[in-house]
This record gives C-alpha cells, sequence and structure tokens, in this order.
C-alpha cells in the first residue's frame, strides 16, 4: 500500500472534471463543470475548487488541511473531514459543515490512472441519504497551479 504522501504528490496539479448531482431515485438534480488546483507544501495541503454552473458566475471554494501520519485532516472554520487510504488507488473521506452538522458526505476517490480519477459522494441529511454524486476528472497536462 503506498503512503498517503505518496498519493496525495500524485494528485497535486490541476484537474478539469464534470459534477453530476442525483436524487436518490437516479434522477439527473444538475451537472456543471469544475476546475480544481492542488498542492503539497511540507505538511500543508492545498485545494481550490472552481465550480462552474451553466449561466452563473463560477464559484470558487478553498480547502485547507495538515498531513498527519497517513491521514489528511481538513478543520477549519466551516469544515470537517479526514481522509484516509484504503490502497494506492483509493482514498475515503467523509466529511460535514461545522455549521450544519446535520449534513454528512462520504466521498470515495478512485485514482484509476496518473490522468484520471473519479469520485463519488453520498450526501446525507440527518442520516437519511438524499442525493449521489459522481465526478470524473482529467488531469491538464503541463497545468500550472497559482499560488492563493
Amino acid at each position: 500500500m503506498s503512503n498517503l504522501r505518496d498519493i496525495l504528490n500524485g494528485l497535486t496539479g490541476v484537474w478539469e472534471g464534470t459534477y453530476s448531482h442525483f436524487k436518490t431515485d437516479g434522477t439527473l438534480i444538475e451537472k456543471y463543470d469544475s476546475h480544481q488546483e492542488t498542492r503539497l507544501v511540507g505538511e500543508d495541503w492545498y485545494e481550490r475548487i472552481v465550480y462552474k454552473r451553466a449561466n452563473q458566475e463560477p464559484e470558487t471554494i478553498d480547502f485547507r488541511a495538515r498531513v498527519i501520519a497517513d491521514e489528511l485532516l481538513f478543520d477549519d472554520a466551516n469544515f470537517l473531514g479526514q481522509t484516509t487510504v484504503v490502497n494506492s488507488q483509493m482514498l475515503v473521506f467523509p466529511y460535514t459543515w461545522k455549521d450544519k452538522p446535520h449534513l454528512k458526505v462520504l466521498e470515495l476517490i478512485y485514482i484509476v490512472n496518473d490522468n484520471y480519477r473519479t469520485r463519488t459522494w453520498q450526501s446525507f441529511e440527518h442520516e437519511k441519504l438524499v442525493k449521489t454524486t459522481l465526478i470524473e476528472e482529467h488531469r491538464v497536462p503541463g497545468g500550472n497551479v497559482a499560488i492563493w
């Protein structure tokens, strides 16, 4: 099994993707593009995601985390989650928002190869599944991560 640092180093860079949100009966709720930049500096993980919904201004969210042993801990004013290595191709990431503890997400990250990955979210509200999200992402060759 690879360690978390090796996996994260393999995930740094620029990724373009598509988010597809579905109701529990499989009905598509919405689909939109995304742009993600990630970098690892020492023990600090930086992640910026730009969500590109049609007919809306792009929404940018920055996430910060720390590598602690073989786990990646997200803990800021709004967000709480901890990524754990399953194997060299899979990570599990349960998370929630501090101001909305009734909302929880279980994310599975599957690294298909160096330049292609998928993510699946199971979103729960008050302990009941309310939607699933499928995310497909490709690495941008030579993409440069902005310093922010």
